[in-house]
């Protein structure tokens, strides 16, 4: 197929040049007007349920992506969005069994960098001394109200029920 028979399907216009091959040896092109990346005859690889039942079992494993992109034969793109998918479905409030004796939390923060020293983010956690579990978590800047919006997060029977500790350390 020549490259003047290519339209771009964003704007419609013929100006496409080559642009090298996809990891399946198809033609690609670009449009040079919107830079937008065309295949013709673009064909989905289709993951067997096998293979998505050995991903679910690896992932359990908390091997790294890319070893289990490489053992499945998977994109790792397909991968990441296969994951980021199963997290929005975790339910993002813990849920608390009543437990026989007292419910103890312990709350602290500490401090990291993004990208540069300028960027001061501040990661609070809410423990559960006798589980070890992470209770709650808040990722922020070191304030009152930061401090405040770990607290409202907590589910309600820690908030009601749980001696709570601190290094008793003031926001600012």
């Amino acid at each position: 197929m020549s490259e003047n028979s290519i339209s771009c399907p964003r704007c419609g216009s013929k100006r496409a040049v080559k642009n090298g091959r996809i990891h399946n040896s198809n033609q690609n092109f670009k449009c040079k007007q919107y830079g937008r990346q065309i295949v013709l005859n673009p064909k989905n690889k289709v993951i067997e349920q096998e293979t998505k039942d050995l991903k679910d079992k690896l992932l359990l494993e908390k091997l790294p992506l890319a070893g289990i992109a490489r053992v499945t034969g998977v994109s790792e793109r397909w991968l990441q969005n296969y994951v980021n998918t199963l997290y929005a479905c975790v339910p993002k409030q813990a849920e608390v069994w009543s437990k026989k004796g007292r419910l103890t939390i312990e709350s602290d923060e500490m401090r990291s960098f993004v990208g540069n020293k300028n960027n001061k983010q501040w990661i609070w956690l809410a423990l559960d001394t006798i589980t070890q579990e992470i209770v709650d978590l808040c990722v922020g800047e070191r304030s009152r109200e930061r401090a405040k919006e770990l607290w409202q997060s907590l589910p309600v029977l820690y908030r009601q029920c749980a001696v709570y500790y601190t290094d008793f350390c003031k926001s600012l």
